[in-house]
């Protein structure tokens, strides 16, 4: 379903032509055009055109003529002067960052050309926050979601049942489904740098789901439905009996949630090549480590520390697991990301890793405490007595037949 919804990176647009063309002299178009080299979704560029008197006359958003989806449109309007047009536009390139142009055309007479003025295309910070904030959730209940449903699994498959459990899937993945959906909705306006009130176009909805970042956040909501059967069918079934059995389930939710983790890859920004193999799998390898260390983490902390003494294997097992997360998260953090990415990253590898570290301490000592407790029950009586009868005979004694007895560590 990813490789059929998600369309080849197709690379940066490169200007063809432009009618009327730079400087020409016409008689009354009725509409500009800019053609490139490859197809452009016309809904999420800019184009602005001022009249001779320097008053701006585009109020609809381009469009792809009929059978030219390697070209983008706006309308003359009805009435047109003598005089010189300017013409100013904008196109998203791979990067996001505005691949801007410029041209000037003189209608019914060759008047002296004019500068040409410049296109405004910063961002609404409206729309970059919601647009943010929405990537941000979206990534976090993915990695909690997953990480969860791994935990499940592999260590504790009794947990399905509990209703913490299915507390925090739930929220987890409607926390998900959500936040794909404002992230489509606002990629328009982020991509075209709209305002907030033009962010909700349907013509910008229309040119996201043509985009490549856009079909990415569709593929992603596609693969959630298969994927949220597969793993309830999974919970509910009947628990694994064996060690191989439960890690052959854990690496099947970690296959299937690599098709849901390549959707953050193709869905940012990428080079005009597109993201190569190794990128594709770094970056699925950096989602997955961090879900499996932070679901470890976030069960132990929530669901398993309220279940008492039963839950002590799997808060073992999720303890050993959780630094080997942290540590693989901190190496792929230092090769494959940047900006303020490592930072984020790499306090969440530290904490994981301090997590299982804590919780291997802990249960180191607690079964030192309680091997010690068991020694000392487990005396016979007459022996108990013979030491009572040596520290009343001579503190010498007493201090070599207790030693073995009680002090030994666990």
């Amino acid at each position: 379903m990813l490789l059929t919804v998600l369309p080849s990176p197709s690379g940066d647009p490169v200007l063809v032509s432009l009618s009327p063309g730079d400087g020409e002299t016409v008689k009354s178009p009725d509409e500009v055009r800019i053609t490139f080299d490859r197809p452009v979704p016309a809904e999420l560029a800019t184009v602005q055109m001022t009249d001779p008197a320097g008053e701006r006359i585009v109020s609809t958003r381009p469009y792809n003529p009929a059978g030219a989806d390697d070209t983008i449109a706006v309308p003359m309007p009805k009435t047109r002067y003598e005089g010189i047009y300017t013409v100013v536009w904008s196109v998203p390139s791979s990067t996001l960052e505005p691949m801007v142009g410029s041209s000037n055309f003189s209608v019914f007479s060759s008047a002296r050309l004019t500068a040409v003025p410049g296109l405004v295309v910063d961002r609404d910070p409206v729309i970059v926050t919601v647009y943010t904030i929405a990537g941000t959730l979206a990534t976090a209940a993915l990695v909690l979601g997953v990480g969860t449903v791994f935990a499940l699994v592999v260590a504790w498959p009794q947990g399905a049942r509990r209703r913490g459990s299915r507390r925090l899937l739930r929220y987890t993945w409607a926390t998900l489904v959500l936040a794909t959906l404002v992230s489509l909705l606002s990629f328009g306006g982020y991509a075209a740098r709209t305002s907030l009130g033009d962010a909700f176009d349907p013509a910008l909805l229309a040119g996201t789901v043509k985009s490549d970042i856009g079909a990415a956040l569709l593929a992603r909501l596609l693969i959630l439905v298969p994927l949220t059967l597969g793993f309830w069918q999974l919970l509910r079934s009947e628990p694994a009996r064996t060690s191989a059995e439960r890690w052959t389930s854990a690496l099947t939710v970690l296959g299937a949630a690599s098709a849901l983790a390549a959707t953050w890859v193709f869905a940012r920004p990428q080079a005009p090549a597109g993201p190569g193999p190794v990128s594709v799998a770094e970056g699925i390898a950096l989602l997955l480590a961090a879900a499996v260390g932070v679901g470890a983490a976030v069960m132990q902390w929530t669901v398993l520390r309220r279940s008492g003494g039963r839950t002590a294997p799997a808060t073992r097992l999720l303890a050993r697991i959780m630094p080997v997360a942290g540590v693989l998260l901190l190496l792929l953090t230092a090769s494959t990301t940047d900006g303020w990415r490592p930072i984020a990253y790499g306090a969440l590898a530290v904490v994981v890793v301090g997590t299982g570290v804590a919780l291997l301490y802990r249960e180191r000592r607690r079964r030192s405490d309680h091997d010690k407790g068991d020694r000392r029950r487990d005396k016979p009586a007459r022996r108990r007595l013979q030491e009572v009868a040596t520290v009343l005979a001579a503190t010498t004694v007493v201090a070599l037949a207790a030693l073995p007895g009680s002090a030994l560590p666990g």
